[in-house]
């Protein structure tokens, strides 16, 4: 290395090269007292003097020659002279002196302590390159680092404070911008100081480890020892999260100090940390590693704040020094896990976290396995701040690493994020968790794949299995919770969209289903998550403001030209240029929504398209509430206004939108205080938001301006609950400005176009006005696809044209009228494929069309002119037919015969013979995809269609051949699908028939006329159809019963159908119906007629079950059963209902079967049953029966008075319920785990689900002996026996256990013993055009209450001295509850006995009006409307149980293990002594629609 001494000397001229090694130099350097030497001349001589010493080689030197010098300079005057040049050139010469001198220092101990703080004053200058003697001081640097004469220091006694002062010094010295080769050479001086010491002082390991934290996020000091704690200066906590992007000089110098003499300095740093630590908490060493249990007597100081503030500094340091060089920390990690051990939870938390910190860098599970093993322990801490720090840290490993350390972490993480404290779960979904970032490159789309490019189950970052459970927060018990989990989940989906979009498979493995997560939330209908929800859905996953709308760049009024042709010219390009921007954002935004529809799952479809028929509804009650304000006019109310009708609609409307937010009266007040701000700006701007003809700019600035003006007024809290309605009632998810966009997707793109027509679809049920702009483009379409265009294939028309069918059918005149429009319906109708696009194209025709008359005669003609079965487009020609009959019934008049025999030999014939090999049973459970069917079973099915239109079309009065008709379908239903007793229909025709027919019969029965003529016994037959061996049947006929059933277009009696899914296997399925019956008894209660509907059903639900073809009267029989009524108890039961039930169940036994009279032991057996369950269940959950006050009507058409007093007394004297059933009852709901678990299911050891006919007992069983409460009584009467006989001459003899299950109802299908029905009186329904039965896509089922259900008295509360209470733990002898029993019946009164008579109530104008306006608004937005048509107002009704029916008398046995062992009849209990009944019912309004209680006008 070349010395920049020798580089002054070569400068000089007068310097010559010494003809040997021996110091020529003989001027005096030293002066006597009053006799200095001039500083110019000491200068100079110094200069000379040290430019020699440079040329001195070390090897071979004459060191007499430089004793004299070496003496002199020695000298206190020279080392702190004045003058810095001086001072200077006097360290230059001390040091070649010392490296001449090498390894014996010519000086004493004193003067080499003056010497080395003589260079320590001049180093300093280094600070300035610019300083006059800088080169001395880099040559000064450069002899000491070279010749390491800073190893002196450590032989000099006391010199800490040199020591101290070269540290401070040299660390202040490194500046960024300072030169390497300084800060390489200061470096190298204090390792070489730090080798040769033996040891330390304290404070220079103070300032060795201040340096570390110049890299810590927030400017921390690092603690000392003995240090009065002191309150940091605020600092801004943004600005404590921002680091240093390059390391300072400092640290790196401190860094390769530490990497360097790293056991030294280990040493120095665990004394450091032990009295830092320590000292820093004193109180916490007693406690330190005391897990074990020693020394638990001793008092225990918590450590102060400041105390635990010193301790967050050291562990702060400890990280860094981690990060830099860990091999120093090889003896402070066993402190830290210590202090994992410690009593005290603060300490174990700042352990935590920074252990967690530092296992992101380096290998921590090789450097210290027992740490981290005790590490990974405190997963399962007491305290949950430390399972919160820990599972933090957890998740940041996860994000960072993917070695083994990370797969320890996943299965602990998952079960973390479902911790019983919600503080921990959390810290995974809060805003600073990990899970919030997203990598395309690296997290996600960086997974680990196999060769067949599919993900593996670990993922590096993260695995599915995490997320998963992640996903489980969004449902979480705490709101708070369920805030960061959906929006965490959300932005990771909103992060991820370009990868989805792009059609990255793995990505979309891992990600594409958090959406569907997130809007199952919907079903929750809890206002706070409704609102999360809405935020979530307007905010990341479609944010109203995609992609960005920026500023116009065109003013709101055209630009001047002053007549220049060239500024039109211009401005025509730039508004041709706009529109094609806003068109392309337009796109974006559509791609996006498909995108989105595209990768939800069937539930959370329909959750999404739920939002704008909730749409359609907030916005009638936002205009009728923005009315209410303008009258209201900021509380001064003009002259000629009703100002109490004013304020009382007000009132009521601000009520009613703020309970749909949380915290409804804080809301209320926030629309009050709207109102009163009285901004009729903003009135015309929300208007603008919900109106159809505003595009989707005009909205999104709508909002903008809205928010605005209220956020600068005095009331900005407002917007709290403004926000969330804005977002309810705008046109945002379907707008009129999307529909070009999604028709040019479902032409242009492969990928999208599916979900484009889904979407298609959806918006012309739900929101057909947005079309009005765009359906000249949707005719235009329709004109392309048509098949006298030349296309073969009309698929991708339906949706299409279901699009334009939904907007004809609401705007008739807006539908163009063009001729290529109306040949291209015509030839769609005839010829169109699938059958689908004729339905459709006939609609638009018969709705639009000005001369619909002509179309529909021609039609009709050449559709049944030489009709031939199989012929090309014979399937669309029956398409064709089944709409014309409905829509053009007096046009079809002339050709119904020609038309019925048509259809009729269609389902008659047999054309494709049933497989030789098919198997009985295994072909009940066939289904065939609709792509998999022939064309003989669509004809079928069209052909039904046909026949039933013709019915609907014609619904005042039914006629003998529409009797005809309905019978059909039973017949159909009755013999499993075959329209003939022949049984040649194959299996996959029969599964589609049973299905068809079924519907078709729920649809007849939502007209008056057509449901008078489904007797009792052909009821009980449809409603096995819920237990049918197939699941797409049974599912198919069970959404359909709950689509008409939420539309309120059944009768109540329809409700008992539901409850045979006790024993359905389909567990989801089944628990989402529950649900559903607990969201219509809510919604029903809420009804004008709807009070005791559910509950009074029971008694028709009991009549149902005696009916059963697997009822038996055994004990084995009788279990089974029970689970039927825990069902129905699980569903409907509550505190405030459980005692009228009861009550229900009791009146059964004081009447006879009118179905089956001589067998009404049944009945009684059941009733009993019926009993012993609810007192069961009510005792299960702490209830207790009250006597019913009041008294309620049995249906006459299935319970009919006893004969006489004698009978009614024998019957209340006797207990039908064998022995040991009472026990098993018990054991039954108690094993059900609070009648939460789930139903029995099938199960390979015989446990049967009803519909399957597995069973291996005889179909019927005659009833055991009926025992009297008195042993003195219990011979058997003859009349009893006679009954008995009765029963088993009209109940089909045992049979093969094969049959068992479908026998049972064949036996019903030819019982010719029952008394005939009385005539029907039930409620009619007004005619609407609803879906087919045969369309597969359902929609959400809660659109309005049922006000079809009959009215029942409410419930009155009974004086004390009247009131009789039943426990529900009672377990009393049979003669206490014979005599219970007695004082239910009088039996020498019989006429008294409350009998339902037919009777109709008619409906008066107002209830009309009142129900017609709710209709209007009311729409389910949790759950939508089944159909899109008008919502019928039903009629009023007088009664329960007014339908007469005819009698089914099947009673049958099932062989199953009575014991419950766990999978008993599951109940969720929905209120609890009243107290936690938000909890509790939050399932239960799952489904429920929150427009249902929409407040009327007037």
């Amino acid at each position: 290395m070349v010395r920049p001494s020798r580089a002054l000397a070569e400068e000089d001229a007068e310097n010559t090269q010494p003809s040997s090694n021996t110091l020529e130099f003989n001027e005096p350097l030293s002066w006597k007292a009053g006799k200095a030497i001039p500083v110019t001349t000491l200068v100079k001589r110094l200069t000379t003097l040290s430019k020699q010493l440079s040329l001195l080689e070390q090897e071979g030197v004459d060191r007499d020659s430089l004793a004299i010098p070496a003496k002199e300079l020695a000298q206190v005057g020279l080392m702190l002279h004045r003058d810095p040049g001086v001072k200077a050139f006097t360290a230059c010469c001390l040091a070649d002196m010392l490296r001449l001198h090498a390894p014996d220092a010519p000086y004493t101990a004193q003067q080499l302590k003056d010497i080395f703080s003589c260079f320590v004053s001049c180093l300093k200058g280094l600070e300035d390159p610019d300083a006059g003697y800088y080169q001395q001081y880099i040559c000064l640097l450069d002899s000491l680092s070279t010749v390491k004469s800073v190893v002196l220091i450590s032989d000099i006694p006391d010199c800490e404070d040199v020591t101290l002062s070269l540290f401070t010094s040299f660390f202040d010295i490194a500046k960024p911008d300072g030169s390497k080769n300084v800060e390489y050479h200061m470096t190298d001086i204090l390792i070489q100081l730090i080798d040769e010491c033996n040891s330390l002082p304290t404070e220079v390991v103070d300032i060795i480890m201040a340096q570390f934290l110049r890299m810590a996020p927030s400017p921390v000091q690092p603690p000392k020892k003995g240090g009065a704690a002191r309150a940091d200066p605020k600092i801004d906590e943004k600005q404590t999260r921002l680091t240093n992007a390059v390391p300072p000089p400092a640290y790196n110098m401190a860094k390769n100090i530490c990497n360097t003499c790293v056991d030294k300095m280990a040493r120095h740093i665990c004394q450091y940390f032990s009295e830092v630590i320590l000292d820093a908490a004193p109180s916490s060493r007693r406690k330190l590693g005391s897990a074990d249990g020693e020394d638990e007597d001793a008092p225990v100081h918590e450590p102060s704040h400041e105390e635990l503030h010193d301790l967050d500094k050291a562990h702060q340091l400890a990280k860094e020094l981690w990060k830099a060089c860990p091999q120093v920390l090889q003896n402070v990690i066993p402190q830290l896990e210590q202090e994992l051990l410690a009593d005290n939870g603060e300490i174990r938390k700042l352990a935590c976290e920074t252990i967690g910190d530092m296992a992101l860098t380096g290998n921590f599970l090789s450097s210290a396995p027992a740490t981290w093993k005790v590490w990974v322990s405190r997963a399962n801490d007491k305290s949950p701040g430390v399972r919160a720090k820990w599972v933090q840290a957890a998740v940041r490993i996860l994000k960072e690493r993917s070695d083994s350390m990370a797969i320890q972490l996943v299965d602990l993480i998952a079960i973390k994020l479902n911790d019983l404290d919600d503080a921990v779960r959390f810290a995974v979904s809060a805003d600073q968790s990990p899970f919030n970032l997203y990598d395309s490159s690296n997290s996600i789309a960086g997974t680990n794949t196999n060769r067949k490019g599919k993900a593996e189950g670990d993922t590096k970052g993260w695995g599915k299995k995490i997320l998963l459970t992640l996903a489980e927060r969004v449902r979480d018990k705490k709101i708070h919770v369920r805030l960061e989990g959906m929006r965490c989940l959300a932005r990771m989906w909103d992060m991820a969209y370009k990868d989805i979009a792009k059609g990255d498979d793995v990505v979309f493995a891992q990600l594409g289903w958090i959406p569907s997560k997130i809007l199952d939330t919907f079903y929750i209908n809890d206002p706070e998550v409704n609102v999360l929800l809405d935020h979530v859905l307007h905010e990341i996953l479609i944010p109203v403001n995609y992609p960005p709308i920026e500023k116009e760049r065109y003013g709101m009024e055209p630009e001047k030209a002053n007549g220049n042709a060239k500024g039109k010219g211009k401005d025509k390009d730039d508004n041709k240029e706009r529109e094609r921007e806003i068109l392309e954002g337009d796109k974006i935004r559509v791609r996006r929504l498909l995108v989105l529809v595209k990768g939800l799952d069937t539930k959370a479809k329909r959750a999404l398209f739920a939002v704008p028929l909730r749409q359609i509804s907030y916005a009638k009650v936002m205009e009728v509430f923005l009315k209410a304000c303008e009258d209201n006019n900021g509380g001064v109310i003009e002259e000629g206004i009703d100002e109490a009708a004013v304020r009382t609609t007000l009132d009521k409307f601000s009520a009613w939108l703020s309970q749909k937010l949380p915290e409804p009266p804080k809301a209320k007040e926030n629309l009050q205080k709207f109102a009163k701000l009285h901004d009729r700006r903003c009135y015309q701007l929300i208007r603008f938001c919900f109106s159809p003809e505003s595009d989707y700019r005009t909205v999104v600035k709508a909002l903008k301006e809205i928010k605005k003006r209220i956020g600068e007024s005095s009331q900005s809290g407002i917007l709290d609950s403004l926000t969330p309605l804005l977002y309810r009632v705008s046109q945002l998810i379907y707008n009129k400005s999307h529909v070009a966009p999604i028709v040019e997707f479902s032409r242009t793109d492969p990928a999208l176009g599916s979900t484009a027509h889904e979407v298609l679809k959806e918006m012309s049920g739900s929101n057909p006005a947005v079309f009005k702009a765009n359906v000249k483009a949707l005719s235009d379409l329709l004109q392309e696809q048509s098949p006298s265009s030349g296309s073969s294939d009309s698929s991708g028309a339906v949706d299409t044209l279901k699009a334009c069918a939904g907007f004809a059918k609401s705007y008739p005149k807006d539908m163009p009228q063009e001729r290529k429009l109306l040949q291209a319906l015509v030839s769609f109708a005839l010829t169109g494929s699938p059958p689908a696009a004729a339905k459709h194209a006939v609609t638009i025709l018969m709705h639009s069309a000005s001369r619909k008359e002509i179309y529909a005669v021609d039609l009709v003609k050449r559709c049944i002119k030489d009709f031939k079965f199989g012929e090309e487009h014979f399937l669309a020609k029956l398409a064709c037919l089944g709409q014309l009959v409905l829509l053009a019934p007096e046009q079809c008049e002339d050709d119904n015969k020609a038309i019925k025999e048509l259809v009729t030999d269609i389902i008659v014939k047999v054309r494709t013979p049933k497989p030789d090999d098919e198997n009985e049973e295994e072909s009940k459970m066939v289904w065939a995809d609709d792509s998999e069917l022939d064309d003989e079973i669509k004809a079928k099915l069209l052909a039904l269609r046909v026949l039933v239109n013709r019915l609907r079309a014609h619904a005042d009065v039914a006629s003998s051949e529409d009797a005809s008709v309905v019978k059909s379908l039973n017949k159909i239903v009755a013999n499993e699908g075959e329209p003939l007793g022949a049984k040649s229909t194959p299996a996959t025709h029969r599964s589609r028939l049973r299905l068809a027919a079924a519907q078709h019969l729920l649809k007849l029965a939502t007209y008056k006329s057509y449901d008078d003529l489904i007797t009792a016994v052909e009821f009980n037959r449809l409603a096995v159809v819920a237990q049918d061996g197939c699941l797409q049947v049974r599912q198919g006929f069970i959404n359909k019963l709950k689509k008409y059933l939420a539309a309120g277009k059944l009768n109540a009696r329809y409700y008992t159908i539901i409850f045979l899914m006790a024993y359905e296997p389909n567990e989801d399925w089944r628990e989402e119906v529950v649900t559903w019956i607990r969201a219509r008894a809510i919604q029903v209660s809420k009804s004008a007629s709807g009070s005791n509907v559910m509950e009074g059903i029971f008694a028709r639900l009991m009549s149902l079950l005696v009916h059963h073809p697997d009822y038996g009267t055994q004990v084995k029989d009788l279990t089974d059963f029970s689970k039927y009524i825990l069902f129905y108890l699980r569903a409907v039961a509550n505190e405030e209902n459980i005692s009228l039930i009861h009550y229900v169940a009791q009146r059964a036994k004081q009447f006879r079967d009118r179905l089956s009279p001589d067998n009404s032991d049944n009945l009684y057996y059941l009733s009993e049953l019926s009993q012993a369950v609810i007192r069961h269940y009510a005792e299960h959950h702490r209830w207790s029966i009250q006597t019913w006050p009041g008294k309620l009507r049995l249906p006459a058409a299935l319970f009919a008075p006893m004969q006489n007093a004698q009978e009614s007394q024998e019957i209340s004297n006797k207990t039908f319920l064998p022995e040991g059933v009472d026990k098993k009852l018990g054991a039954l709901v108690r094993t059900s785990r609070n009648t939460t678990a789930t139903t029995a299911t099938t199960s390979s050891s015989g446990k049967k689900r009803k519909n399957e006919a597995s069973a291996s007992s005889p179909a019927t069983t005659p009833a055991p002996k009926a025992k009297k409460a008195k042993p003195e009584s219990s011979s058997k009467p003859k009349k009893v026996t006679k009954r008995r006989a009765t029963r088993h001459e009209s109940t089909p003899p045992p049979m093969k256990p094969s049959e068992r299950r479908r026998s049972g109802r064949t036996a019903v299908a030819k019982v010719r013993s029952y008394k005939e029905d009385l005539p029907s009186d039930d409620e009619g329904f007004s005619d609407d055009e609803d879906e087919d039965a045969s369309d597969i896509d359902q929609e959400m089922d809660d659109g309005t209450s049922s006000d079809q259900s009959e009215p029942e008295p409410r419930p009155r509360r009974a004086s004390g001295r009247g009131r009789t209470s039943i426990s529900g733990s009672t377990k009393k002898p049979p003669p206490t509850r014979k005599g219970k029993e007695k004082e239910k019946v009088d039996a020498t009164e019989p006429d008294e006995m409350e009998v339902d008579e037919l009777e109709l109530e008619k409906e008066n104008e107002e209830d009309k009006e009142e129900e017609e306006t709710s209709a209007a608004i009311a729409v389910a937005p949790v759950a939508p409307m089944a159909t899109t048509s008008p919502i019928v107002t039903p009629t009023k009704t007088a009664a329960l149980g007014k339908r007469t029916t005819r009698a089914a008398a099947g009673k049958g046995k099932a062989e199953e293990k009575a014991e419950g062992k766990g999978k008993a009849v599951a109940g969720r209990r929905r209120s609890g002594r009243g107290r936690n009944k938000k909890d509790e019912d939050e399932e239960a309004a799952a489904e429920s629609s929150e427009l249902s209680d929409v407040p009327d006008e007037s």
